[in-house]
């Protein structure tokens, strides 16, 4: 008997012990206590603030309201997304058959809206009345300055890159870009110094903008640029694109760069500039100085036939 009793107490237990077993929460298999893996990718380079603008995809459709912009979004590899210029876009000579757009101080917002861009970039500030007109229209307006100063090149470079490539893939082309066109400079006064060591004098040189004494002075682009390559700018130590009429009789630099609408006849013409050893000997050059306004591969161009006309390169074999 007490066996009996023994193992029925021993069942009740066991019982027991199943049932509340299985009352008992399953516990949680460890896929379900870790969150769950994104598969959402970040893309690097969208969306990406160019200027104060957010850009949320790689533009197709580009209004350019500047011709410096204009260039330069050919010179990079960009001028298939232009679809509207300026009324003052003259380069490259293809975006003469594009549609015109009006200006930056005068857009004509029906143009505008009828190339269905997906941004309009300039150079100068829209007035505020034309700014809210394509804000309400979703056209996104970027203003990309001229850089003032050779070093602020790359900002702009690599700003116009970011906005057609992104942010990583933009800051790239846009440095490589740069670099470039800087490697052209460092190479041009690479010659220019040696030269200078040579002769043991730099030469002087004068960008003549308009007559009389309009020149790039030390505080212009166009002169940091002529001192960038190794010249010596005439006109270095004054400001606001003047020489001072006290000294004119003290300007006389060894080389004259003009603009094309400057003449050599028109220099010797002139009494202020006949007299000259640069206009008695034809040591002058003219120019197309929008290329300096328009900051692109023309400029750097120019720079290299500056250099070429003060110090010819050697004949092969000499």
């Amino acid at each position: 008997m007490k066996y009996r009793s023994v193992f029925s107490l021993f069942l009740v237990f066991i019982l027991l012990f199943t049932l509340t077993a299985c009352k008992q929460e399953p516990a949680p298999s460890s896929s379900a206590s870790e969150p769950e893996s994104s598969s959402e990718v970040i893309d690097p380079n969208w969306p990406v603030e160019v200027r104060g603008e957010t850009v949320a995809e790689a533009p197709s459709a580009v209004v350019s309201l500047s011709p410096a912009l204009t260039e330069l979004f050919f010179d990079m590899g960009y001028g298939d997304s232009i679809v509207a210029v300026s009324d003052y876009c003259d380069w490259p000579a293809r975006v003469e058959s594009l549609p015109d757009a009006g200006t930056a101080q005068k857009p004509d917002l029906e143009a505008i809206s009828a190339a269905q861009p997906d941004v309009v970039v300039t150079h100068t500030q829209l007035s505020e009345q034309d700014l809210i007109a394509l804000q309400q229209k979703n056209i996104p307006v970027i203003v990309l300055e001229r850089a003032r100063l050779p070093e602020n090149l790359k900002d702009l470079y690599v700003d116009i890159a970011r906005l057609m490539e992104g942010e990583e893939a933009g800051s790239e082309a846009g440095k490589s870009f740069y670099n470039l066109q800087m490697g052209r400079v460092e190479a041009l006064k690479t010659r220019v110094d040696a030269k200078v060591r040579e002769s043991g004098k730099k030469t002087s040189v004068s960008y003549l903008r308009l007559l009389d004494y309009t020149v790039a002075t030390g505080d212009t682009f166009e002169g940091a640029m002529l001192e960038a390559v190794g010249f010596e700018n005439e006109a270095g130590a004054y400001g606001n694109w003047t020489w001072p009429a006290d000294l004119t009789s003290q300007y006389a630099p060894d080389y004259i760069f003009s603009d094309l609408s400057i003449t050599m006849k028109m220099l010797e013409q002139n009494k202020n500039y006949k007299n000259l050893n640069a206009t008695i000997h034809d040591l002058w050059g003219a120019y197309d100085f929008t290329a300096f306004e328009r900051q692109g591969v023309r400029m750097f161009d120019i720079l290299e036939e500056m250099v070429d006309l003060v110090y010819p390169a050697e004949p092969a074999g000499a």
